[in-house]
C-alpha cells in the first residue's frame, strides 16, 4: 500500500470535490468539530500536517496548522464526529484506488464520511462502503512537500 509522504496537505473529499477538511474556525478547544468547507487559501485551518506513524500499516496522525492540534474522534461509534483535540490520535489510511484513501479509526472499522456537500457539515464516522465516494479523500500537497 502507498500512503502520502509526511508533509502539509489540503485534504479534499472525492464526492464533494470543492470541500476539504477544515478545523471549524481554527478552534483550538478539544472537541471543536472538523467540517467540510470550500477551500480558502488565506487560512491555515484547512491545512493538515500528515505525520506517518507506521508506513507499512498505513498509520498516520493529522495535526492542524492553525490550531496545532490533532484530528481525533468524539467516540468510536457510527455517527461520532471527527474533532480537533490535544490528544495524539492515530488513523489508518486505506488506498481505494490510486490517490484516493479511506481514513479509518485505529480501533474500529469506521471511516471518515462527509454526509453532504454543504459548508460546515461535520465529518462523521461511518461503516465503510466501498462505492461511497463521500468516504474517500484526496491529499493535495501544499508547496514545500
Amino acid at each position: 500500500m502507498t500512503i502520502p509522504v509526511p508533509g502539509t496537505y489540503v485534504i479534499y473529499n472525492i464526492q464533494y470535490s470543492t470541500l476539504d477538511v477544515d478545523l471549524h474556525w481554527a478552534n483550538v478547544s478539544d472537541g471543536a468539530p472538523v467540517v467540510g468547507y470550500i477551500y480558502n487559501e488565506s487560512t491555515q485551518n484547512m491545512l493538515w500536517n500528515l505525520q506517518v506513524v507506521d508506513e507499512e500499516q498505513g498509520l498516520v496522525q493529522f495535526v492542524n496548522l492553525a490550531g496545532n492540534n490533532y484530528a481525533g474522534v468524539s467516540g468510536e461509534i457510527d455517527g461520532s464526529g471527527v474533532i480537533g483535540t490535544s490528544i495524539e490520535t492515530t488513523f489508518k489510511l486505506h488506498e481505494r484506488k490510486i490517490g484516493e484513501y479511506e481514513i479509518q479509526t485505529y480501533n474500529s472499522e469506521l471511516v471518515w464520511e462527509l454526509p453532504d456537500g454543504n459548508n460546515f457539515t461535520e465529518i462523521i464516522l461511518s461503516p465503510p462502503i466501498s462505492f461511497y465516494d463521500n468516504q474517500a479523500w484526496q491529499f493535495i500537497p501544499v508547496d514545500g512537500n
